[in-house]
């Protein structure tokens, strides 16, 4: 996939050096708001890429800081599950290939249930994003609107680049937390307790999102792991709930139950392994969970296998790089650049807390609701 995109970006040295920047700048974005991890039914590096290539391919002559305009602006507005595609579905493969099945919504029912389809542009094609849910996919269609907002500002000098790595107030927005601690006291119990816990958790996240029940679920792609006093091996992950107006009470045992099932019937766990899940209130939340605000401060980028770029800036040069071109660039014109997107669909139904243009982090009270 990685050959394609860049045969799609062009020789261009020019071209490719806006590509990867551009794509660098939107994983490191999407890591700080807790966005980046394809386990977790989020977005991961192949993902964020064709997204990234989309974008330059429609728009082959912008430099990074127009790109990052046109990226946040397209993907806020799209219609999922209206599918990106850099190139038409090859249908039959060349001669000497096997063949094989391809992405097909009208034909395939498990297709046509995909809620964000990204689809690989080489043969057999593919949606890369399949395990996106409900849940993710709000998550990040709220913090693009929010990067939009950023974005337009940074375009009339009210705000900076380096504003989109400022630390997430994801841990600050609701009322009631999920947090499950994954726990071992051997090390190397833990790396293989904690494996099947993270491969396991987007399905925790889909049973708390239950309209039944009236819950809907905010996860928080990235798990803090510690060493504490007593020795154990701790990993926290956190997801967000919220209610319906008229809930009153919860009780979260069966929306919890599938998950406990699975990762306590597995054959290879011991007694070194444990796992706890707690509701926590905003103002009890530990304060670990609050450092993710800072990591705009540090130059800390995880390992990614699927890029093969790295980087010795700071977020903090590549961001004062950017203002530069920002500030060379004039403001009314680049407000006034109309993307390519796909036709609307009909309006949707907004959920309580949101309204057509703002992300629910702004204006969503935070609902308290008991919870047994």
């Amino acid at each position: 996939v990685s050959q394609y995109l860049l045969a799609i970006v062009g020789t261009n040295p020019t071209r490719l050096e806006n590509f990867r920047l551009t794509l660098r700048i939107v994983k490191e974005w999407a890591r700080v708001h807790g966005l980046y991890s394809n386990v977790l039914g989020f977005l991961g590096g192949v993902n964020w890429a064709i997204l990234v290539c989309w974008v330059c391919k429609e728009n082959p002559n912008a430099k990074p800081s127009m790109l990052l305009n046109l990226f946040f602006r397209t993907f806020a507005n799209w219609s999922w599950p209206h599918p990106v595609l850099l190139a038409k579905q090859q249908l039959h493969p060349i001669k000497g290939v096997s063949s094989h099945p391809i992405w097909d919504p009208v034909n395939n029912f498990r297709d046509a249930k995909h809620l964000m389809p990204i689809i690989t542009p080489c043969y057999p094609s593919m949606n890369s994003s399949y395990n996106v849910g409900e849940p993710q996919l709000r998550r990040i269609q709220d913090e693009l609107r929010r990067a939009t907002k950023i974005s337009h500002d940074v375009c009339f000098g009210r705000k900076t680049w380096s504003d989109l790595f400022k630390g997430n107030d994801f841990f600050r927005q609701h009322a009631n937390y999920l947090q499950v601690d994954i726990i071992s006291t051997q090390e190397d119990d833990f790396r293989e307790w904690f494996g099947l816990c993270e491969a396991r958790m987007r399905i925790l996240i889909a049973g708390l999102e239950n309209p039944s029940f009236g819950t809907q679920a905010y996860p928080f792609a990235k798990f803090f792991t510690r060493k504490e006093e007593d020795g154990k091996h701790v990993s926290s992950f956190f997801v967000a709930l919220r209610f319906a107006e008229d809930t009153e009470k919860v009780d979260l045992g069966p929306l919890i139950m599938d998950y406990l099932q699975i990762v306590n019937s597995w054959d290879g766990r011991k007694e070194t392994m444990d796992l706890a899940i707690n509701i926590v209130s905003q103002k009890n939340l530990p304060s670990f969970a609050f450092e993710v605000e800072c990591s705009e401060k540090e130059n800390e980028v995880d390992d990614d296998s699927t890029s093969s770029e790295t980087s010795t800036n700071t977020n903090e040069e590549v961001a004062s790089s950017l203002d530069d071109e920002t500030s060379n660039v004039d403001a009314s014109k680049a407000t006034k650049t109309v993307q390519k997107s796909p036709p609307r669909s009909a309006k949707k139904k907004l959920e309580p807390g949101h309204d057509s243009g703002t992300p629910s982090m702004f204006i969503s009270p935070l609902k308290r609701a008991k919870i047994s």
